[in-house]
C-alpha cells in the first residue's frame, strides 16, 4: 500500500484530534456515571489499526496471513528482541537471525512482503529479553548507578533499535515502536527517549510511538509530545468478581476511557494500544497481564475471554482519539494451551472477525 496515502489519511486523523473531536464524555458533568454503551453488531471496522501479534517459531503456512486479513487485521505486528544479561548490564547484544522466524530479520522481511501483498501493513516493535531463556528478569528495573554506565547502555540500545528503524524503512513499515516496558529507563531518562526519537527519524519515515506498561508508566513518560503515538500495554484490571458480567466489564472499561481521554487531551496525540490481550482463565478479567505458566489445573474459560474482549470493543467504539490496538497474541501452530492468550480457535475469533471487519453475526461470549 503507497505510503503517501497512509501519511495523507494519517494526517487527516491527526488533524480532526487535535482540532477538538476528543470524547464528548470528558465535557459532561455527569460523565463519571458508568453509561449504557452500545453493543450491536458494527457496520464498519471500529479502529484504524487493527492488529495482531504473530508469534512464529517456523515459517508460517502462507495461508495464515490470508486467514487474518479475512479476519479484518491491517497490520501485522512482529517483535523482535536485544538480550541484555542483567538488569544492570549495559551492554544490549544484536543478533538478527537468533530466535523464532517473526523475529529474525529474513522472517520480518518475509512476512512484510506477504503482508504488503494482502494489503496490510507491518509494525516493528523490539522488545528486550533480560538473562537466559529460563530466568528472565523484569526490563522495567534497568538501572545503573553511575552516568557513566547509563551513558553505555543508552549508545548500546540506540546501536540495537537503529538496526531495526532501517529495517523498518526497508519494509515500509507503518509503525515502528521505539521500546517496549522499558520504566525506568523511560521514566528517569526522557531526554534520551527524545533525542533517540530525533535519530531514528533521520533513517525512517514512518510512525513512533513507545510501549508503557499499563500500571502507572504511561502517565509519567514526558516525550510523548516527541512520538506520533501514545502507546500503552493495555492489561487494566476489569473485575475480581468471578465470571463478571458483560454490564461489569464495560463499566470499568468506561472508568479507563476517562482517564486515557484525560491523557489524549494534556498531550494532543491519538492513543494506540500496542498490546492487549485476555486469557482463556478464570482470572483473565482479574489480572490480564498474568501469563499461562503451568497452570494445567486451571479450568479453560473461554467465554470469559471474549467478553472481555466484547467490554473493549463496545465501550472504545467510535472514540476519535483511538487509533487502535494490538491483540496479543497468534501463533501459527494453533492453540496449544487452552488458558493461553491466543483467541485462535475460541469464540474470541469469531469476536475479533465481527468487530475488525464490521460484518455482522451473532455475539460471542
Amino acid at each position: 500500500m503507497a505510503r503517501s496515502l497512509r501519511l495523507l489519511f494519517g494526517a487527516v486523523f491527526t488533524t480532526v484530534a487535535l482540532l477538538g473531536c476528543a470524547d464528548t464524555e470528558s465535557a459532561s458533568p455527569s460523565s463519571h456515571a458508568p453509561r449504557a454503551v452500545p453493543d450491536s453488531a458494527p457496520d464498519a471496522p471500529i479502529f484504524d489499526i487493527r492488529s495482531v501479534t504473530l508469534d512464529a517459531r517456523n515459517r508460517p503456512d502462507p495461508d495464515l496471513l490470508v486467514r487474518l486479513s479475512e479476519i479484518g487485521v491491517t497490520h501485522l505486528t512482529l517483535v523482535s528482541f536485544g538480550w541484555q544479561e542483567r538488569t544492570d548490564d549495559p551492554n544490549v547484544r544484536v543478533d538478527t537471525s537468533e530466535g523464532w522466524y517473526s523475529e529474525s530479520h529474513r522472517g520480518i522481511r518475509a512476512l512484510s512482503r506477504q503482508a504488503d501483498t494482502l494489503g496490510m501493513n507491518v509494525i516493528l516493535k523490539p522488545h528486550l529479553w533480560i538473562g537466559g531463556y529460563d530466568e528472565g528478569q523484569n526490563r522495567s528495573e534497568i538501572t545503573f548507578e553511575t552516568e557513566a554506565q547509563w551513558n553505555r547502555w543508552e549508545k548500546s540500545y540506540r546501536h540495537f533499535l537503529m538496526h531495526y528503524a532501517r529495517l523498518a524503512q526497508e519494509i515500509d513499515a507503518d509503525v515502528l515502536v521505539l521500546g517496549t516496558e522499558l520504566t525506568s529507563t523511560a521514566t528517569t531518562r526522557p531526554a534520551y527517549w527524545r533525542a533517540l526519537a530525533d535519530t531514528v527519524r533521520a533513517v525512517y519515515d514512518g510512525k513512533l510511538t513507545y510501549a508503557a506498561n499499563w500500571h502507572k508508566e504511561y502517565q509519567q513518560i514526558e516525550f510523548w509530545d516527541a512520538l506520533d503515538y501514545v502507546g500503552i500495554q493495555a492489561y487494566f484490571p476489569l473485575s475480581k468478581v468471578a465470571n463478571p458480567s458483560l454490564d461489569t466489564l464495560q463499566a470499568r472499561w468506561h472508568s479507563h476511557r476517562q482517564t486515557l481521554s484525560q491523557l489524549h487531551r494534556e498531550t494532543g496525540k491519538p492513543v494506540l494500544f500496542t498490546e492487549i490481550g485476555y486469557r482463556s482463565a478464570p482470572n483473565a478479567a482479574e489480572a490480564p497481564w498474568k501469563w499461562p505458566e503451568r497452570d494445567d489445573d486451571v479450568p479453560p474459560d473461554s467465554s470469559l475471554q471474549a467478553r472481555c474482549f466484547r467490554a473493549f470493543f463496545s465501550t472504545m467504539r467510535g472514540v476519535p482519539w483511538f487509533k487502535g490496538a494490538i491483540i496479543w497474541k497468534w501463533h501459527p501452530e494453533g492453540n496449544h494451551r487452552p488458558t493461553a492468550f491466543t483467541p485462535q480457535g475460541k469464540p474470541a475469533e469469531a469476536l475479533l472477525r465481527r468487530w475488525f471487519s464490521g460484518t455482522a453475526s451473532p455475539p460471542s461470549g
